[in-house]
């Protein structure tokens, strides 16, 4: 069915509409909801934690801006926002478009307002995810179903991590933990690549789990202890310093260096052997740490072999080749890894592949699919490149840095799962479980102080969407509808023009991050599932090619700069057709390189938007991952609407005229205003988040100018911030669209 019939029952229940001036765009709410960001970043809502997906907007901050976008400012200047945030609010009747929806969030904080939500992705992954977050799980149903598939292999697969401890007791394997077996090229000795001795510190009673370099003997010692002299072989080790670090290997025989990418390569990776387990002993709550034993290694060595005989005619385990072409990074392709089945053990595909077979079985179509979201979610902790907290005594999953981190010493879980631990196959079926219980009954978390513990308010409100392919003729339900594309944001022509009142999202960043480069690892997984909603069945692999995303060779010149302008330019303009008066387009982006700048402040003019506003607000917690000196915390938040057709003009005219100095001025100006207001409120806003929202300043100055060109808005965003300056413009940049 045309997406324009599909819409036409949505159309008709619009009651609401949009105000032409918002709250947004009057007073942000940028403190509140900034100080809800820092908090929110590290302990996301349970409706997030359902599947991974990269750099997710905060819940919190997109719940502030829809409020505030919807939110006449007529009356409600002076409003409490901290009133309004945690009232409970109604939407119903708005249409809220994401057409770059990937983990959901701006379609799950609308729907929970009570919004009729559409989401477009071209990432068939992305679609899935976000599409069981918005869907009703019956809770009842899928427990019966993931009963089905416990009593069909729990106690095969945990068959495979049983263990006995040196005092005879026995217990199931929590994790296990692999080390590389590296040949020295010089002396041709092999060596383990051990970055130290250390497996856990306990900081409380001021103990550390070691074990001997020599014999792997597990150890508890004190602390503050640099050396260990072993009970079991008598030899010593120093443990904070093992062959491998700064991304060499120090070979403790000949003395020689060798970087370590240079010991792998096409088809050539490191060898990999267990050496430690952590244990949870039977019918206790304890945690221990042993030695692998032979025992231990003939249970690996069965699991193996029990791999190899069902790996022949396995239906469940992706065969195919990681993709080398229009790939950014190179990893994990460098390191020797050829296909997605090589990343995880043969123990690993044992289990997953028996877990997948069981979830085919089950007949009840909507459990088997929040069945396949856990299983699909569950792979990232249970594969060959994750690795050990040991200061948290936890799995840190693939993905965690945002890229296929070599790890020199894995930890491999226990895929089925312990009481303890995180990322098994059963956690990820409760993580579903209370996502779709918070989507039930959805709370806002209320701070009192900057420290200290929140509290649950709950709002009223649901996020039960009816997710369909194509809504009904007749009347439309009660509860909001949400409608999910499969397809490239840049040709929205199935829908219907001025059918839209709020567009929220978040495009893709330029050349941060290449979503559908890392989704595949899902993927292909995914789409053997036999998964009735799953977009990407039959694709061979997630869209690399078709993503707007400038790979790391061409940032400074190359085609992949003009396609991300060019695609970027077509989403807009098809969103300013399809965008009500007085529609509002909001969006996050954050930038340290002026031609991401550039080419978004391109697109957002010849799309035939104005900008309004521009505000910061924090989009990270207090994590140190992807944390150093110039990495971005803030998101800057630009508030568009349509231009009014008298305002185009025609280019060419003169093309020695400047920017005008107001320009730099005002946004110099803005970025003091709102530098001071966040160092009133002790918020910490470094140099290089400053220089980000100094750029979106100069956008909204520039988005208001009749004529651009790309040359000269580099030059503007290259700058130092002086109001001063004069950069020229050229004579190049056609009509913008109405």
């Amino acid at each position: 069915m045309a997406i324009g019939k599909m819409l036409s029952p949505l159309l008709e229940r619009n009651r609401r509409s949009m105000p032409a001036r918002s709250l947004l765009e009057v007073e942000p709410p940028v403190v509140f909801a900034s100080r809800l960001g820092v908090r929110e970043g590290n302990c996301k809502k349970p409706v997030y934690q359902i599947h991974k997906w990269w750099a997710r907007r905060l819940g919190s901050i997109f719940r502030s801006i829809l409020i505030g976008a919807t939110t006449d400012v007529r009356g409600n200047a002076d409003a409490d926002f901290d009133e309004l945030f945690y009232r409970r609010q109604d939407l119903r009747g708005l249409t809220v478009l994401d057409p770059f929806v990937g983990g959901g969030t701006s379609l799950v904080e609308a729907a929970k307002l009570g919004a009729h939500v559409i989401g477009v992705d071209i990432d068939p992954v992305a679609c899935f995810v976000t599409s069981k977050e918005l869907a009703p799980c019956d809770e009842n149903r899928l427990l019966a179903a993931f009963r089905q598939v416990e009593s069909a292999v729990k106690e095969s697969i945990l068959t495979w991590y049983r263990t006995k401890l040196p005092d005879g007791r026995s217990g199931t394997i929590l994790y296990a933990f692999w080390v590389d077996e590296i040949v020295c090229p010089t002396c041709k000795e092999k060596f383990d690549g051990h970055p130290h001795y250390q497996l856990a510190r306990d900081r409380t009673n001021k103990l550390q789990t070691v074990f001997c370099a020599h014999c792997n003997m597990v150890h508890d010692v004190p602390l503050d202890q640099e050396r260990l002299h072993c009970r079991e072989c008598g030899r010593r080790t120093t443990l904070k310093r093992g062959p491998v670090y700064n991304g060499r290997f120090h070979c403790p025989g000949c003395k020689n260096t060798t970087v370590l990418r240079d010991l792998t390569g096409k088809n050539r990776r490191i060898p990999q052997r267990m050496f430690a387990l952590e244990v949870v002993p039977n019918d206790t709550d304890e945690r221990i740490y042993k030695r692998a034993d032979r025992d231990d290694i003939r249970l690996l060595d069965r699991a193996t072999s029990a791999w190899t005989r069902r790996a022949s005619d396995e239906k469940f385990v992706p065969p195919e080749i990681i993709p080398i072409q229009d790939r950014d990074d190179p990893r994990p392709l460098s390191y020797g890894y050829r296909q997605y089945r090589d990343l995880f053990n043969p123990r690993q595909l044992l289990c997953l592949s028996l877990i997948a077979e069981a979830i085919r079985k089950v007949d009840d179509t909507a459990s088997r699919e929040f069945l396949a979201l856990a299983l699909s979610d569950a792979l990232a902790a249970n594969n060959m490149f994750c690795f050990y907290a040991f200061d948290y005594r936890k799995l840190t999953p693939l993905f965690g840095l945002h890229a296929y981190t070599k790890v020199s010493r894995p930890v491999e879980n226990n895929v089925w799962g312990t009481d303890f631990g995180r990322g098994s196959f059963e956690k990820c079926v409760h993580k579903v479980i209370r996502a779709k219980r918070y989507a039930r009954e959805p709370y806002e978390y209320r701070y009192e102080t900057p420290h200290g513990c929140p509290t649950r308010v709950v709002t009223g409100e649901s996020i039960t969407c009816a997710v369909l392919e194509s809504l009904p003729d007749g009347p439309p339900s009660k509860q909001p509808l949400a409608v999910l594309l499969n397809q490239s944001a840049e040709d929205l022509s199935t829908m219907p023009a001025a059918s839209v009142d709020l567009i929220l999202t978040d495009p893709p960043y330029y050349n941060n991050l290449a979503y559908s480069e890392l989704s595949d690892f899902y993927h292909v997984w995914l789409k053997r599932m036999g998964l009735a909603t799953y977009a990407g069945n039959g694709h061979r692999r997630t869209p690399l090619k078709e993503s707007l995303y400038v790979r790391a060779g061409e940032r400074r010149a190359g085609p992949d700069h003009d396609r991300f302008g060019d695609g970027l330019a077509k989403a807009f303009a098809g969103c300013a057709r399809v965008l009500k008066d007085p529609g509002l387009m909001v969006f996050t982006f954050h930038h340290n390189d002026p031609r991401a700048w550039t080419a978004l402040t391109i697109a957002i003019c010849r799309g035939g938007f104005e900008i309004t506003s521009v505000f910061p607000v924090r989009s990270e917690g207090q994590s140190r991952f992807h944390s150093y000196e110039g990495s971005l915390k803030w998101d800057v938040v630009f508030c568009c609407r349509k231009r009014n057709a008298p305002q185009v003009r025609t280019v060419g005219a003169d093309p020695t005229r400047t920017i005008p100095r107001s320009v730099a001025a005002n946004a110099a100006r803005e970025l003091k205003r709102w530098r001071r207001m966040l160092s009133d409120a002790k918020m910490t806003f470094s140099p290089a988040d400053a220089k980000s929202l100094r750029s979106g300043l100069l956008a909204m100055g520039i988005s208001r100018l009749p004529v651009s060109t790309e040359e000269s808005l580099l030059s503007m965003f290259s700058a130092s911030a002086n109001p001063r300056q004069r950069t020229r413009l050229g004579a190049k940049t056609g009509r913008r669209s109405q």
